[in-house]
């Protein structure tokens, strides 16, 4: 688990993975792979609000590793 900890660029390595995936379920919506209906715009908005909990934990470690 320590390895997700590990920053690179200022991020978390599962910040980095957490986003990649959201970029590809925006692709599959764009392609029609996934259909665009109210519970893909929730599952969007709820791994949106994931990644910028991880995004937020990664800055508070930044701070406190000063």
């Amino acid at each position: 688990m320590k390895l997700f900890g590990k920053l690179f660029a200022s991020q978390s390595i599962l910040s980095w993975i957490l986003q990649i995936i959201f970029i590809g379920l925006a692709w599959k919506v764009a392609d029609h792979t996934i259909p665009n209906n109210l519970m893909t715009i929730i599952g969007g908005t709820v791994f949106m609000i994931v990644i910028y909990v991880s995004l937020a934990h990664d800055s508070q470690k930044r701070i406190s590793d000063k």
